[in-house]
């Protein structure tokens, strides 16, 4: 890396100094009280009395008195509105691939309460779910998506006309999540296969995603295909792939969030908290059109199994850059990985490169290594050198997890917001 890395980058606003309170997860409050759950697997949910129809074309409504059976594909058609009230719980087959699409230009207004949320879960009963039970929520919008002729495919039967997202509306709105869980979702449609639990593809920032948890998922937890989301308080919960990817010029600004993974879990390679790719294909990709561009905000990432017996090396990186990606990330808490920030090989170390991933006041905990690259060696000494500069407000510190947050304990729901002198 060349000298003139350190010295000759302008930077128009960056904090050096951060409130513990602006720190990670934020709230006057503990916001995942009442409509989160840390243990789905023990959840009593009422036996199913309805049945979904596969194919809805009209506007349509479901009773929090009724507990819907989801079996196979359901698809949200002919720009038709599937409403949800508070306290419904819809449980989905898991004696085949069942899923639920939303179609482009359709919506899901699925609006929980902080005490009354929405759950999809497993048509299992208590303590024998498990991830990949079902397929999960796939969101079809109107906005861009990087790939030559703006559109993406997923696998479906339907005609290709009603499976593909993607557009030329950022503002394109697919309709509202609030309050809600998605527990156990990631199978695919064969068995070498599986899918993520919520799937935002073309979905545009006039969706309205907000205290949304997925639990146990086989797969992704959240996946953000193209699109423009701007979401908030989005938690995932012990997924076994990576907890949020971002892909084909994602354009996503997301705020207060929480990622929980655990090496019994989660699974070590090739997955991580936080995926940011330029392409999933690349002869597929237009690279005429914008990358992908990602935005966090008050993250908090963390590796509960951190000092259990057995588990060094089982989680690696938190986070993972590839090329080509413009990625920031502010006011985040990264503890008890291998390395909290791991760079593409195929990223050049070159002040060009550098200036598109921005790293702004992390306190990063009890991780091997804090911000690397694939590459190794030499290179990760001049990174770490780079980004501990102190225009960009980086905190490195080796406590215990007890000891930042203000109640990491609490068996019921775990208060994740920073206790005041948790950062020296």
């Amino acid at each position: 890396m060349k000298k003139s890395l350190f010295f000759s980058l302008v930077f128009s606003s960056c904090s050096l100094m951060f409130g513990q309170q602006d720190l990670g997860v934020v709230g006057v409050n503990n916001w995942l009280q009442g409509w989160t759950s840390f243990k789905p697997l023990s959840n009593d949910y009422p036996i199913t009395t309805k049945i979904l129809p596969n194919v809805i074309s009209s506007d349509f409504k479901l009773s929090s008195y009724e507990t819907y059976l989801l079996v196979g594909e359901v698809y949200v058609t002919n720009n038709a509105t599937l409403s949800i009230e508070a306290g419904t719980v819809i449980r989905a087959s898991s004696e085949e691939y069942s899923t639920l699409i939303i179609t482009k230009g359709s919506k899901i207004v699925a609006q929980g309460l902080p005490n009354n949320p929405i759950v999809f879960t497993s048509s299992k009963p208590e303590r024998e779910r498990k991830p990949g039970d079902w397929g999960g929520i796939q969101i079809l919008g109107n906005a861009p998506i990087s790939s030559y002729g703006g559109l993406y495919k997923i696998e479906s039967a339907l005609d290709p006309s009603l499976v593909m997202g993607g557009g030329s509306n950022s503002d394109d709105s697919s309709g509202v999540l609030k309050n809600v869980r998605v527990e156990f979702a990631g199978k695919g449609k064969t068995k070498n296969l599986v899918y993520d639990a919520i799937s935002f593809i073309g979905v545009g920032k006039g969706t309205v995603v907000e205290a949304v948890q997925s639990s146990f998922s086989n797969g992704n937890a959240f996946k953000f295909v193209g699109g423009a989301v701007k979401g908030t308080k989005l938690f995932a919960l012990r997924s076994k792939n990576s907890d949020f990817e971002f892909t084909q010029g994602a354009n996503c600004e997301l705020n207060n969030g929480l990622i929980i993974r655990d090496a019994f879990f989660s699974a070590s390679s090739g997955f991580r908290g936080v995926n940011v790719k330029q392409y999933e294909n690349q002869g597929l990709t237009d690279f005429s059109k914008p990358t992908t561009t990602v935005v966090l905000n008050n993250f908090s990432l963390v590796n509960e199994s951190e000092g259990k017996s057995g588990t060094n090396g089982l989680i690696r990186e938190a986070v993972f850059v590839n090329k080509g990606c413009l990625f920031t990330m502010n006011k985040c808490l990264i503890t008890g990985f291998q390395t909290a920030v791991l760079m593409s090989s195929s990223v050049e170390l070159v002040e060009s490169n550098l200036n598109k991933i921005k790293l702004l006041n992390l306190f990063i905990n009890n991780c091997k290594a804090n911000i690397s690259s694939e590459l190794g060696g030499a290179t990760n000494n001049d990174l770490e050198s780079y980004y501990s500069a102190k225009i960009y407000g980086n905190v490195y510190q080796n406590v215990l997890q007890a000891d930042i947050f203000n109640d990491v304990n609490n068996e019921r729901t775990p208060d994740y917001r920073i206790k005041i002198g948790g950062i020296k």
